[in-house]
């Protein structure tokens, strides 16, 4: 029996020597990115990697930079590594399409239109939130955001079907595999479960989940917008009341919660211990409390909005 292992963890520096174990511990490593030209080259030496990182859009770029320097030793040790991402393929591929064409004339009843329409509804949603968040309407805030993560997870779900799919083509029965897969995208494994032979042996690590536990916490590191959005993702039925709530709640994490990439000690794990202290601070606060913190913080800088939050929850 062949096995597949679903690793699923933040893109930060600190979770880099925790994956780059279970890396180790495998023939193929499957990366949560799209196709680049020059990737072989960058893995065999041939491109620096400072000048390759000039390229691309990294999210976190520490993050990456890392993580290929790590991968240039597994290459060199033999294993094969692919970077599978057809959604942003796709996207990069339409991007470069309505340089000249219009949207048009992407052809119906393609993966291009899918995401293209994906894409579209989802950024739409994005600039109505944008230009609500600035009014004072609270209810009406809340609800642009409930129709943003609706649209966002519609998206999230045809980013892990296709992806899935890519998967399930190059698997080969006589390598074991890992697959890089953002904390969010639980929906990828349940489908990777379902096109599978009884051949294949599939497990799902957690790499958030191992570092709590090493931490000596118990929480899960889903802030209240992602656990909405996993929510719609997996199907399930939410509640005004609840998508109120965890919106109003999002509306204060997103605040205080730090954005940058930190290059402390990975043993610190700075970015997660962050986290859960974020979380823990906004999930005892009820919708009345994030409308009073969310109009005294508009004008805050972050350090100023931490004070004000975790005081407030005090």
């Amino acid at each position: 029996m062949s096995n597949i292992t679903v690793c699923y963890s933040t893109h930060r520096p600190e979770t880099l020597g925790l994956t780059g174990r279970l890396m180790q511990d495998h023939d193929v490593i499957i990366l949560e990115e799209p196709f680049h030209n020059d990737f072989a080259e960058v893995l065999n030496g041939n491109i620096a990697l400072k000048h390759h990182m000039l390229e691309l859009d990294a999210g976190y770029p520490e993050f990456t930079f890392s993580q290929y320097q790590m991968l240039r030793q597994f290459s060199k040790a033999g294993k094969q590594i692919v970077q599978i991402e057809p959604y942003l393929e796709q996207l990069l591929n339409i991007q470069y399409f309505l340089t000249e064409h219009g949207p048009e004339e992407i052809e119906a009843d393609t993966i291009a239109n899918a995401v293209y329409s994906a894409e579209h509804k989802a950024t739409k949603r994005l600039i109505d939130y944008y230009n609500e968040v600035r009014g004072n309407d609270f209810r009406q805030i809340l609800s642009t955001m409930n129709s943003f993560a609706k649209a966002d997870a519609a998206r999230f779900i045809l980013r892990d079907s296709l992806r899935a799919n890519r998967i399930l083509e190059i698997l080969d029965p006589y390598k074991s595999t890992y697959i890089e897969a953002g904390s969010i995208h639980l929906l990828l494994s349940r489908l990777l479960v379902q096109g599978l032979s009884k051949k294949w042996h599939l497990q799902v690590h957690s790499i958030d989940r191992e570092i709590v536990k090493i931490l000596n916490h118990t929480s899960n590191l889903f802030s209240p917008g992602d656990e909405l959005t996993l929510s719609y993702i997996l199907g399930q039925k939410v509640s005004q009341r609840k998508w109120e709530l965890q919106c109003a709640q999002t509306l204060i994490y997103s605040k205080i919660v730090s954005k940058e990439e930190t290059l402390e000690s990975d043993e610190t794990y700075p970015h997660t211990r962050d986290e859960i202290e974020s979380i823990a601070a906004v999930q005892t606060l009820s919708i009345e409390d994030c409308k009073s913190l969310f109009q005294r913080m508009r004008t805050l800088q972050k350090t100023e909005a931490v004070v004000l939050v975790r005081n407030y929850s005090k």
